[in-house]
């Protein structure tokens, strides 16, 4: 038979069983959050030797980016725990900008288990002088027998009792482990029946409560709580109050323990939000309404743009201090929805790096649960995107994204980001405008507050001249999400193109103001200056816009820029730096037309037009409205182009 070994650590009066994942004082559980325990493994395993802040933080956070104050705040809690103070035990010394190491006395503690007989073998772990000695204790069929034999401080606790008295108290002891169960703080705890009474099994999430002054952040507030009830529901053995139930509560100062009365739950979130620029600051809270005492709190300070990451990250701290245990389905499904979230916070942020990032996370999510259609419908929106952004050429990425949302559909046929990621491929590569349309519809029909749905769906009323609908869609949009780039960029981009230049430039300078660093909004500026005769200012635009994406459409753009502006040799280096960036990656041929248009050649606009129809190019759906093309308008080659292209009647 295998043999099976389990180790403990004693230090002090307390005893770290590694096995169980628990932490005991006097034989009694010491509540622990999984983080701060695995913090302290690490320690005490590595007694007497520095563990480096960074290293730390990688054990106990793999591939998450997470502040140091979470490892300072985990350490304080740690050291309530073991009951440091000025004047009382040290066991966790701080070595300044390094790093931390354990300092008690430490004993180590290997227990074999083989064929039903148990054998203990107890050694200081990594003590200062190296010596070794051990205490062995044996039992089989429930008779328990000891023998003792000296061990350095800290010295065993039945040291010195008679052989009978140390067998009867380990036995004893043994009991009192099986049935009182684990600290669920370790995942772990459960009682005889199954139950751990120490669990929190209901739990309500207030309003969170915005703190800056003159700074609308009720859409942030609303988010982030809406975003916890959703994350929070996925556990099944916890009852979360819906948000419709909540709403109630907004704006009233109202104490948490009447909350907890009049809901019957055991646990209330709390949490106040600040922003300061592109960054927010977030305080969350989680109140044990039984004890009256705050169970977890954090503070976290990040930018707007990883706003989807921080209420994963909120939703992860809270659960971990719920005291739950999930079985392995459960576990896969809340990783699953997390691996998600984060993907869709990549893939809101539209550069080449961030968009691979969320294609691996949502294949990560959909890998350990292949059912989960909205991981397909992400994986469809980052292909349709990659087209967009010039990273991968129309027939590589949108047959991909067409599977990826029919797919999706398969597993659920109402999911509205699915059929908008269909509607999106429908309008941009079938051409089929009869289906695109009625995709956008069951999309809104289905979720009405999916602000992609209305985004993308304004794109295509604009492509038909339905300009007043596509404004109303767009300003839908960012009504849903006014803290969204893409939304807001987005509006000013069918303001441009529905010939509303200066709206245009107000919307791209709001934004900009938000976030210097978002260039979608520095492509929509240098197009409405440019539409204005701003040449300089179009020019400089671009290239700042090319100067944070890389991107070969905002090349493409500043070589059109160059070219009604006169700059002819810089226009035409432009065109050569395209030709030889299509070596290595998607360059659109309707962007290269567009700076031939510039320079006033006609025919060979028209020949890059041609390409741009035969490949299917993104673009060229823009082609009826886009000012850029304008003076192509009256020649017959433009008409037939448009009739091919499906957009004429």
């Amino acid at each position: 038979m295998s043999e099976i070994a389990s180790h403990s650590y004693e230090f002090g009066r307390f005893s770290l069983k590694t096995a169980d994942r628990v932490l005991l004082r006097d034989h009694e559980n010491v509540p622990l959050t999984p983080k701060a325990l695995d913090i302290l493994l690490i320690l005490v395993e590595n007694y007497g030797r520095i563990v480096e802040k960074d290293d730390l933080m990688k054990r106990v956070w793999p591939n998450t980016f997470v502040e140091e104050g979470n490892l300072t705040q985990n350490v304080s809690l740690l050291r309530k725990a073991l009951g440091e103070s000025a004047s009382g035990p040290q066991f966790i010394e701080t070595v300044p900008r390094r790093g931390y190491r354990f300092v008690a006395s430490v004993t180590e503690g290997i227990a074999n288990e083989t064929n039903g007989r148990a054998e203990k073998t107890l050694t200081p772990a990594a003590s200062l002088n190296g010596s070794h000695s051990k205490v062995l204790l044996s039992g089989q069929a429930g008779n328990v027998e000891g023998e003792l034999v000296t061990v350095s401080s800290p010295a065993p606790r039945f040291l010195g009792v008679p052989r009978r008295v140390a067998a009867f108290a380990a036995t004893l002891v043994a009991l009192i482990l099986i049935v009182g169960g684990v600290s669920f703080f370790s995942g772990r705890g459960r009682t005889v029946e199954g139950v751990n009474p120490n669990a929190i099994q209901s739990i309500a999430i207030l309003p969170f409560v915005d703190d800056s002054a003159g700074q609308d952040l009720e859409f942030l507030d609303d988010e982030i709580a809406a975003s916890l009830v959703n994350s929070l529901s996925k556990l099944p053995k916890l009852r979360v109050v819906p948000r419709s139930v909540m709403t109630n509560y907004k704006g009233r100062n109202i104490d948490p323990r009447q909350v907890g009365k009049e809901l019957n739950v055991r646990a209330v979130v709390t949490g106040r939000v600040h922003r300061h620029g592109d960054t927010i600051s977030i305080q969350a809270d989680l109140i044990d309404l039984d004890s009256v005492s705050q169970i977890w709190g954090q503070h976290y300070d990040r930018r707007l743009a990883d706003i989807l990451l921080v209420q994963e990250e909120i939703s992860r701290d809270i659960f971990e201090n719920l005291r739950l245990k999930l079985n392995v389905e459960e576990q896969k499904q809340l990783e699953a929805y997390r691996l998600y979230l984060k993907g869709r916070n990549s893939w809101n942020k539209r550069t080449r790096e961030a968009m691979q990032d969320a294609i691996e996370n949502f294949q990560k999510a959909i890998d350990i649960d292949p059912t989960y259609a909205a991981a397909y419908a992400g994986l469809a929106d980052c292909y349709n995107m990659q087209v967009i952004y010039g990273v991968r050429q129309p027939k590589d990425a949108f047959p991909r994204a067409k599977e990826a949302a029919l797919k999706a559909l398969e597993i659920d046929s109402t999911l509205a980001e699915a059929h908008t990621s269909l509607a999106f491929t429908k309008f941009r590569w079938d051409r089929d405008r009869v289906e695109a349309e009625r995709e956008f519809r069951l999309a809104i029909q289905h979720k009405p507050t999916y602000a992609p749905a209305h985004q993308w769906y304004s794109s295509y009323l604009a492509a038909y001249e339905r300009f007043d609908e596509a404004i109303a869609a767009a300003k839908r949009a960012e009504e849903l999400e006014p803290l969204s780039f893409i939304a807001s960029s987005h509006l000013a981009w069918i303001l441009y193109l529905s010939g509303k230049t200066d709206q245009s430039i107000e919307q791209c300078n709001k934004m900009l103001h938000r976030d210097a660093n978002f260039f979608p909004a520095r492509r929509y500026l240098g197009l409405a200056y440019q539409q204005k005769g701003r040449h300089d200012k179009a020019i400089a635009e671009f290239q700042r816009g090319l100067q944070l994406s890389g991107s070969p459409l905002m090349l493409a753009l500043l070589g059109h820029s160059y070219a009604i502006a006169g700059k002819t040799a810089d226009a035409k280096k432009v065109l050569a730096e395209l030709r030889e960036l299509q070596n290595q990656r998607y360059v659109s041929s309707y962007t290269v037309a567009a700076i031939y248009t510039g320079l006033g050649d006609k025919d060979e606009a028209f020949r890059w037009l041609e390409k741009a129809y035969e490949e299917r190019d993104v673009w060229l759906m823009n082609l009826k409205v886009d000012p850029v093309f304008a003076k192509l308008r009256s020649d017959s080659r433009y008409q037939n182009l448009l009739t091919r292209a499906g957009l004429r009647p």
